[in-house]
């Protein structure tokens, strides 16, 4: 091989393993998954509680046993649809966390709420 090829060689791998993403420790991964729900809750919060019936439920999250970590409210009249993607994205990438850094948790069910009121203009559950 000439010294072109074997220069043009060394090149390709130095692209290759240049462009390899970095693994993230458990901690950053633990900080995206905060800034997603952060993200989440402060859609849900963006509307005032004045009309329950404005408001519904979502479950949100993955315990490592299976199932919901809890419930969010979210009201009517927030972009809806981007608002339930971003729960989806959360839920997925939660059990991607919990499968990637083997975690446990109780297999305790999150409660389904029956309702939504509105007190002091914040969503509660009944």
């Amino acid at each position: 091989m000439n010294k072109l090829g074997i220069i043009g060689m060394l090149l390709l791998l130095v692209i290759c393993f240049s462009c390899k993403e970095e693994e993230l420790t458990q901690a950053q991964d633990l900080q995206n998954l905060d800034q997603m729900l952060a993200e989440i809750t402060s859609m849900a919060a963006s509307v005032t509680c004045d009309d329950s019936s404005k408001w519904l439920t979502t479950s949100y999250g993955s315990k490592a046993c299976g199932g919901p970590v809890g419930y969010i409210a979210y009201s009517q009249d927030i972009d809806t649809t981007l608002f339930l993607e971003k729960v989806e994205e959360h839920r997925k990438a939660e059990d991607e966390f919990n499968r990637k850094w083997g975690i446990i948790s109780d297999c305790a069910l999150a409660a389904e709420p029956n309702e939504v009121l509105c007190e002091d203009g914040k969503p509660v559950f009944n």
